[in-house]
Order: C-alpha cells, then structure tokens, then sequence
C-alpha cells in the first residue's frame, strides 16, 4: 500500500488482512538515536566531574560528589523512566524555551565565571577557603536559571508570538512531542552518568601520587597536572568507563519504554520520540504467537543487541590496550 519502498517496522494493524512491516532499521535507528543524545549529556559531565572531584576538588566536596553520584546508580530504572514520563516531559513541554535559552546561555555563563575567576589575584584567591569557584560557578549558574525563566515568557511573547511550539511548526516543520529526545537524553543520561562517573574517578585516582607530586614541583599548576598528566595516564581508564556507559545505553529497557513515546520513526530532531530495539521486544514479545514471524524477528533483534554489547566490548579492549601502550611512560 506504499508509493515507494520505506523502512517500516508496523507489527500490527487494525484487521487480520493487514500485512506486518518488520523492518529492523527503524528499531536500530531509534536505539543509536537514543543512545546519542544521552551520551551527548552524559559524557562530558561525567568525565568533567570525575577529573575534578579526584584531582581538583577539595576534601569536603569529595565527601559530598561522590556518595552522591553512586547513590544514583542505585535508582532503579523504572523509576527514572516513571518520572522522565510523567512528571519531568509535562513540564519541559511548559518551559520549552526556557530550557532551550539555558542550554545555551549555562555553558557561557560558566566559562564567563571562570574567566573572572582567573583576573583575581593569585594572593587574594590563595586567601580564600577550598571550594570557592565551585560556590562562584553555582552562583553564576543559578542567576542564570533566574534570569532566564523569568525572561523566557516574555521573549516568547515578543518573537515567537506567545507560542513557541506552533513557531517551530508553522515556520520551520518541526512537530513537538511531549515524550521525545530531549526526555530520553536526560533520563537515560542520569542513569548513565553514574556509570560513567564511577569508573572514571577511580582511573584518575589511581594515578601514582608521586607523579602528581612531581609535576607540581617542577611548577604546574594542578588543572595542568590534570590535564597534561593525570588525563593521558589515565585514558585507557576512561574510555572503558565511556565504553561502559555507552553500553548500558544500547541496552537500557525501561526508560525509553516509558519515555520516549515508542514511534518507531527515522528523524535526529530533538523534538520527536523513538523505539528502541530493546522497548521493542519488550512490548511485543508477549502478544507474538510462538514461532510466528514477528516472534523470530524479536529473538533476531535480540541477537542483535549482543552483538552490539560484543562490538563495543571488544572495541574497548583494543582501544584500552593501544592507549595503554601508548602512554606507558606514565
């Protein structure tokens, strides 16, 4: 009933005449979509957070950061799923804007901070108690939150006609789903982050300490240290823990079940959802009748996955291997 040849996966339909598409292509597509977006959020936290809280931060920060983050893994997924679903897309569908103008106008207001912190003086800054550009970075962040909620109402009023969501339809073609990317890119990250995290800080921290010790000696200055040193001796590390999130991405079930609207369709956009290969087996492998079509495609798409865990796993270990060899030096 096509004008042309499509990739379609549409299992059932509404008479038994119908005739079930079981195109595996949309399933993949929506697994690496989902799998992007988080890894987009997730990754350069992650690994930011774990650089600082092992070699930047002070004790008391670590006393915090770190329990914290693994507590977060310990949150099952269904929950995150839950809560991605019913309480966090209702209000990103209400604060669409807000949350668009503050993913882009954080990052500057951080760098900014910075920037300000670095013009005062080496002696006034020694002066001051440890922690004290996280507390400026916090600071900045949440005058920035601040200003843009209250902003966002107005600017969408002004531009975009008091609607942002039918601006993105009408002008450019964009249709906004409540459950979507941006959703999945969140919850799946916050269940990834840990992960990641974990893994890491510990990669970092272990790094010999007389190494640290010696390249402050010879005059660096510790995000030098971290950089320079501490980050390319403990690589093989981090991309494992990267390795790792990325995997427990792939195969993540519940909140992209429960989240991520389950339409199988080929599109990048921010604004729209996906099925993913494991949702997919999830909802339809109790209505397949055993040993039908549909029933053995599910099991193919289940290989699938492993095969998936099988590639990232063993892209891993030679990737481990060579940086390992790389900077033995270390």
């Amino acid at each position: 009933g096509y004008a042309a040849p499509k990739w379609v996966w549409q299992s059932t339909g509404g008479s038994d005449a119908f005739e079930p598409k079981l195109s595996l292509w949309p399933l993949i597509f929506g697994t690496l979509k989902a799998t992007l977006y988080a890894m987009v959020f997730s990754i350069p936290l992650a690994l930011l957070a774990a650089i600082y809280v092992s070699q930047l931060a002070p004790s008391w920060i670590q006393a915090i950061v770190k329990p914290t983050v693994e507590l977060m893994a310990a949150v099952p997924s269904v929950v995150v799923g839950f809560l991605a679903a019913l309480w966090l897309a209702p209000r990103l569908e209400s604060a669409l804007l807000a949350v668009m103008l503050a993913a882009v106008v954080l990052p500057l207001a951080v760098v900014l901070a910075l920037t300000l912190w670095r013009l005062v003086p080496a002696s006034t800054r020694q002066k001051l108690p440890e922690g004290s550009e996280l507390l400026l970075l916090l600071a900045a962040g949440g005058f920035i939150v601040i200003a843009v909620v209250s902003l966002a109402d107005p600017v969408e009023a002004r531009l975009f006609g008091g609607d942002f969501q039918r601006f993105l339809f009408t002008e450019w073609g964009l249709r906004y789903d409540q459950r979507n990317a941006i959703v999945v890119g969140l919850a799946l990250g916050f269940a990834v982050v840990p992960v990641i995290f974990t893994i890491a800080e510990d990669a970092c921290s272990a790094v010999p300490r007389a190494l640290v010790s010696a390249s402050r000696a010879l005059g660096a200055t510790r995000w030098q240290t971290a950089v320079k040193m501490v980050v390319p001796a403990a690589s093989p590390g981090l991309f494992a823990a990267v390795m790792l999130g990325l995997g427990r991405a792939v195969g993540e079930t519940m909140i992209v079940l429960m989240a991520a609207g389950n339409t199988p369709v080929l599109d990048l956009s921010l604004f729209n959802g996906m099925r993913t290969m494991s949702a997919a087996i999830a909802v339809e492998i109790p209505e397949a009748p055993v040993d039908g079509t549909l029933f053995r495609v599910l099991f193919l798409t289940g290989i699938l996955l492993f095969a998936f865990t099988l590639v990232l796993t063993t892209a891993a270990d030679l990737v481990g291997s060579y940086l390992r060899k790389r900077y033995a030096r270390f």
